[in-house]
């Protein structure tokens, strides 16, 4: 094994079987059924990210995105922020999926080590899909009024832009 990580990974095998054994479980029976689960949510959930994903390659291919970063690059430049990089800022607080998909395509046109490559491997690790989120947990929890929630959540979304360019641009 090369890394930690490998044995850190057959350590919680074993003990996730130790103790379902402790506990007289049927570990593949739960392990069949896990996957049955997975894939019901990967179904469901499917028809959402496929739309996005057609949305995001429509939104590129028809030269919005260009004429978006002509508009915007003023003020993108202003706070550091690479232009090359508002595909992947405008889907992000929509899908995480998407997003990956997006970051994908700048890892493959600019580079993994670049520095627009990393730029975007902090706003994906450091932001948040906010507007799913908001949703999904207002909606759970039947909260009507969000006052300053999502003012307050795309700020914060907007100062980790500003604060990974800085990052990277020092570190390069």
């Amino acid at each position: 094994m090369k890394n930690i990580s490998d044995y850190l990974i057959v350590s919680f095998l074993l003990v996730i079987i130790l103790l379902a054994a402790a506990k007289k479980i049927d570990v593949f029976k739960s392990f069949v059924e896990g996957v049955k689960d997975g894939l019901r949510i990967s179904i469901k959930i499917f028809p959402n990210v496929f739309a996005l994903i057609v949305a995001v390659e429509l939104f590129t291919k028809t030269g919005v995105l260009d004429i978006l970063q002509k508009l915007l690059s003023p003020v993108l430049s202003f706070f550091g922020i690479y232009k090359e990089v508002l595909g992947l800022i405008i889907i992000k607080p929509f899908s995480g999926s998407s997003s990956f998909a997006v970051l994908k395509d700048i890892f493959e046109k600019y580079g993994v080590d670049s520095d627009i490559g990393i730029y975007s491997s902090i706003i994906c690790a450091s932001t948040e899909t906010l507007f799913y989120v908001i949703t999904t947990y207002l909606a759970a929890t039947n909260v009507k009024k969000t006052r300053y929630l999502i003012p307050v959540a795309i700020a914060v979304d907007f100062f980790v832009l500003i604060i990974a360019a800085m990052i990277v641009k020092m570190s390069m």
